[in-house]
This record gives C-alpha cells, sequence and structure tokens, in this order.
C-alpha cells in the first residue's frame, strides 16, 4: 500500500512539472507566433488556471471570458482557420485562445476561437465541428465536476437519452461524443485564464 501511495504521489508531481514547464517554455517562445497584439495580450495571461468557485453570477446576462481550456489528457482544445477540432500541446498556440460566452441560464456556453472566429459545433452524430456562424449546434452546457474539471456537453443533441460532451483523446484528437462519457478523463478540461477576471470583451 505504502509503495502504491508514493507511485501516485509522484506522478501528481512530475504531472505538475510537465505543465510548469509547458507554460515557460510557451513564454520564451511565444514572441516567434503569429498572433495579433490583442491576441498576445491575451496569451500572457493564460499561466493561471482556474480554480472554479461553484459561482454562477458570471453566467448571467450573454458574459465573455478569454480562456484556453487544457484537457486531463494534456492537450489544449483548438480551432484552427479550416474549423478543424484537436489538441495542441504548445500553449503559445493562437488557436487554442478560445472565446466562452454566456448563451442562457444554467451554464449554457458557445464556444468560438479567437484567432480562427469559428464556433465549436456538434452534430447530431456526435462529430466536432469550427461553424462560422452561430447555431443552436453551439450550444453546451458547462459541468462543473467533483475534481476541480469542468466538461462540456451538447445542450442540443444527446445519444440514447445519454449527453455527448467535448473530449479529445490521449494523442489530442476529438473524440464522436456519442463514445464519451462524463467520467471519462478525455471530457474533461481546466479552464485557464487568459485575462483579469473584470476584464470583458464586447
Amino acid at each position: 500500500m505504502r509503495k502504491w501511495m508514493l507511485t501516485l504521489n509522484l506522478q501528481n508531481v512530475f504531472s505538475g512539472l510537465y505543465l510548469h514547464a509547458m507554460f515557460l517554455f510557451g513564454s520564451m517562445c511565444v514572441v516567434y507566433s503569429d498572433c495579433t497584439p490583442q491576441q498576445l495580450a491575451a496569451f500572457m495571461n493564460c499561466s493561471r488556471h482556474e480554480r472554479h468557485t461553484r459561482n454562477y453570477d458570471y453566467m448571467e446576462g450573454g458574459d465573455v471570458r478569454i480562456r484556453q481550456l487544457f484537457s486531463n489528457t494534456l492537450w489544449f482544445l483548438t480551432i484552427d482557420d479550416q474549423g478543424s477540432i484537436g489538441g495542441t500541446q504548445d500553449p503559445a498556440d493562437c488557436n487554442s485562445i478560445l472565446e466562452i460566452r454566456t448563451v442562457s441560464e444554467g451554464g449554457i456556453l458557445a464556444i468560438k476561437g479567437v484567432k480562427s472566429q469559428r464556433y465549436i459545433s456538434m452534430t447530431k452524430a456526435g462529430v466536432l465541428q469550427g461553424k462560422e456562424n452561430y447555431s443552436e449546434n453551439c450550444n453546451f452546457k458547462e459541468v462543473f465536476l467533483e475534481n476541480y474539471f469542468n466538461a462540456y456537453s451538447s445542450a442540443k443533441w444527446t445519444k440514447n437519452g445519454k449527453e455527448m460532451f467535448i473530449a479529445l483523446s490521449p494523442k489530442g484528437k476529438p473524440i464522436r461524443g456519442k463514445k464519451t462519457r462524463r467520467e471519462q478523463k478525455s471530457s474533461h478540461f481546466i479552464p485557464m485564464k487568459c485575462q483579469e477576471d473584470d476584464k470583458r470583451v464586447d
């Protein structure tokens, strides 16, 4: 039992060191990215992850926040200019900077790439796509989990009555919604703060 606990603790330590190393590398390399000045400014404040406090105040009235979504499979969620959804392990990748906007009460959000200006959309079959125009397919419900991660399920579509989630595989590939579950770590994300708490985007 003691040996198992030591192994688990070491895994947690190495995971934390890995995350901090990525951010250090990203901050050194950011000057080489093709981000606009506004996107660079947003990125420079992305080094703190958001410990949500189960406070729904910001979900009222169409509030907007700039975030990176870091998955439990160690990938940042991205939306590129062609509308492809995927993952990157480069924290300086501008395609990972997202605008998360409240569209209705109950934690219903729309997620859009700041650089690509495309919304994450899920089809009836559970396929993730980046769309130029907002529709009901772009609505996701934000779920606060007991492990301090968040999950994002389609607000419109279910498969046989089960929720379908945004998820990234261990290889950084999007997973079809019908294969996802709330308890799977591929569906778990930490929102990383990209601006001050009181900053708003017009």
